[in-house]
């Protein structure tokens, strides 16, 4: 009897050992693929979010190694998924749709991972120019997410279909409504201010810009390029307003390009433009105060015919030996110009004025003598 307690207790033991190794060899093994493919996965994604082709092609490679595996069910669709991201990032457009397709297809997907396809499959269809199936995608998106940057993501692709299009005022509302879901989304705010651009409506554009300069949008990557975009279109209109004569809005354009900071060369054509303005709408005094702004400004290339400038506006005004010196001066700084010798030529005729005035006064100070000794005599 003790005996056969013995072997049963022995065998008993021998069957535990049995089960820790298969728990060991299996479960445990287990544990450690699926960490090792969600670690696979974290990196690839890490790659995902960054901007240089390079980390596109190692996203690439990094699913595409995990899609050649067998690997856990629960992360099958986001190593599929994410492998349409990493090819669409790789300019691989139409595989990427592909996988979307295929995705799109596949029963049991929960409603966010459907909503995740439905996005990339409309967004990458506009892209390709398939306008119309794109913005159904991007539509479902709408019926069957409640996550507000998805919603925001859509509404802002959707926007991007009718700017395409040409529909500014539909576009204008998209990006407004994809602002309502999320307030961060940058290409939605900084898109909606170039459709009030398309619009014509500059200065609700630059408002927006304004707001996006100031609300701390300092990490986004493409700040430089929209500041720049902006910039440049706060200019161009600016330009076209003087071209125009229409003096008043350029001034105010003008003086907003100043607000939002140029380099030194723009500066100096900037302050030289408004005065320029000031002087054709009768404000001497203001056209000076910016032309010795241009004189004042680090870049110098226009202190020659702001000098010039200078003094046309003080000739105008009479004030000849004024005007005189600053012929004298702008002569001075490149003499063989054309500003220098247009600049000598009037130099001539202001000391030319000065010395008929001295003839006039003297004329009329004789006169005057001559008057009162007839008078005296009579």
């Amino acid at each position: 009897m003790n005996r056969s307690i013995i072997l049963i207790t022995g065998f008993l033991f021998i069957c535990a050992g049995l089960l820790i190794g298969v728990y060991q060899t299996t479960v445990q093994d287990e544990g450690f693929k699926r960490m090792s493919v969600l670690e696979r996965i974290k990196e690839g994604e890490e790659y995902l979010k960054q901007t240089n082709p390079n980390a596109a092609e190692k996203a690439v490679d990094i699913f595409s190694e995990l899609s050649a595996k067998e690997i856990p069910e629960e992360y099958s669709f986001r190593v599929k998924y994410d492998m349409g991201r990493a090819l669409e990032r790789n300019q691989d457009n139409l595989l990427a749709l592909g996988i979307y397709r295929e995705l799109n297809q596949k029963e049991g997907l929960s409603r966010d991972e459907r909503s995740k396809v439905a996005y990339s499959m409309g967004n990458l269809l506009l892209q390709l120019n398939r306008d119309e199936e794109g913005k159904g995608h991007l539509e479902e998106v709408l019926r069957i997410s409640a996550d507000s940057k998805f919603r925001s993501n859509a509404l802002s692709a959707i926007a991007d279909y009718y700017m395409k299009k040409g529909n500014y005022d539909l576009s204008r509302k998209n990006y407004v409504l994809a602002l309502q879901e999320d307030p961060e989304n940058v290409k939605a705010r900084v898109r909606w201010g170039k459709s009030l651009r398309r619009m014509g409506k500059d200065w609700s554009a630059y408002d927006v810009y304004d707001d996006y300069a100031q609300a701390g949008f300092y990490f986004d990557p493409e700040k430089e390029k929209v500041t720049s975009e902006f910039r440049s279109g706060i200019l161009e209109k600016a330009r076209q307003l003087y071209i125009r004569k229409q003096y008043y809005g350029a001034i105010d354009t003008f003086k907003k390009a100043l607000e939002m900071g140029i380099g030194p060369k723009a500066e100096e054509q900037v302050l030289f433009y408004i005065a320029e303005s000031y002087e054709a709408i009768g404000k001497s005094d203001s056209a000076l105060q910016y032309l010795n702004r241009v004189l004042g400004n680090q870049d110098g290339s226009l202190d020659q015919t702001a000098l010039f400038r200078k003094g046309t506006i003080y000739f105008k005004s009479g004030k000849y030996e004024k005007a005189a010196a600053l012929f004298q001066e702008a002569s001075d700084k490149f003499p063989d110009s054309p500003v220098g010798r247009k600049a000598s030529a009037w130099k001539k005729e202001s000391l030319d004025q000065v010395e008929d005035n001295l003839h006039y006064k003297e004329s009329d100070k004789a006169k005057s003598k001559e008057d009162l000794e007839i008078e005296r005599l009579d």
